[in-house]
């Protein structure tokens, strides 16, 4: 009898992650479920409005460390110090942080492929393995708030943190990008046939061979040799060429935090398969999610430059 129950509830598993993100996951009377997945009504309405509109939920309290390190289908397992609740002090800034960050992307693609929870907390492990952000499974990122990164700036405006402080955002971009890449709904057309195929890291292994040195001139002249391989493939960076999604993930960490004439003068003048993809990449977008992620990108340089 435990037996097929347990197949069961794995069956059930299954199904709830099958689901698209704009197919909610509710709760079945059927299955004598509680609901239990998006804010409680004693929730700040600020988040609630949030996850209204874009079918995200800022976590901002939780009782138990677990609440954190477990997600729906994916647990911490190396986690040993768990984590501890933000300050409510902290929480408004938090707040701006997000409702920013999502300001700057069309209401389509966060419902569509955004993951479904930023957890954001004090702390997030400890001692030697304190972490500033982590991702858990495809569906959690979590974000250590203030953040202590090293060189992240301390909250002095909260209203323009996102644009002032580029350390801590493009750490945000970098990790959430990412997580993007695998929950794309599908490849995006003709953007891998526009470079080169991917060949799971085996060329920067050969330049790491070929060029096994740590003196400067070794590291200039194996940095000179994976740049001239990004370029020659229509990558962001060598690592790249290790897949689809790392390299998908990149252009979006790119073009969301810097600028179209930036991107282009180091990135798109200098391979012509990288000027073919970014097109591809951007008019997509465009069209299926009604997202120009480059408008997104001129802005958030437009505002950091204003700070300095």
């Amino acid at each position: 009898m435990k037996k097929i129950f347990s197949i069961g509830l794995v069956s059930m598993l299954l199904l709830a992650s099958s689901c698209t993100k704009n197919e909610s996951i509710n709760s079945s009377e059927s299955f004598g479920f509680q609901e239990r997945f998006g804010p409680k009504e004693e929730e700040l309405p600020a988040v609630k409005e949030m996850f209204k509109t874009y079918d995200l939920w800022l976590r901002l309290n939780f009782k138990d460390p677990k609440e954190v390190t477990n997600s729906i289908l994916v647990q911490d397992v190396n986690n040993r110090y768990g984590a501890t609740p933000m300050d409510d002090k902290a929480k408004p800034s938090a707040i701006m942080f997000v409702d920013t960050l999502l300001h700057n992307v069309s209401t389509d693609f966060v419902r569509r492929v955004f993951p479904r929870e930023f957890f954001f907390v004090k702390t997030y492990n400890g001692s030697w393995w304190k972490q500033d952000i982590y991702v858990l499974g495809r569906s959690r990122l979590i974000v250590c708030w203030p953040n202590e990164r090293l060189n992240t700036q301390p909250i002095t405006v909260p209203e323009t943190h996102y644009y002032q402080d580029s350390v801590l955002t493009r750490m945000v971009w970098g990790n959430l990008s990412g997580m993007l890449a695998q929950r794309m709904e599908g490849k995006v057309p003709g953007f891998e046939a526009a470079g080169m195929p991917y060949d799971n890291g085996k060329a920067l292994d050969e330049i790491d061979k070929n060029f096994p040195g740590n003196s400067d001139e070794d590291i200039e002249a194996r940095n000179r040799e994976v740049s001239k391989l990004a370029a020659e493939r229509g990558y962001i960076s060598g690592s790249g060429s290790r897949g689809y999604e790392v390299d998908l993930g990149q252009w979006f960490s790119l073009l969301t935090t810097e600028s179209y004439p930036n991107i282009k003068k180091v990135y798109l003048d200098s391979s012509e398969k990288r000027a073919a993809k970014y097109k591809i990449l951007t008019d997509f977008l465009k069209k299926e999610y009604n997202w120009d992620i480059q408008a997104a990108g001129n802005k958030y340089r437009k505002k950091l430059d204003s700070f300095h």
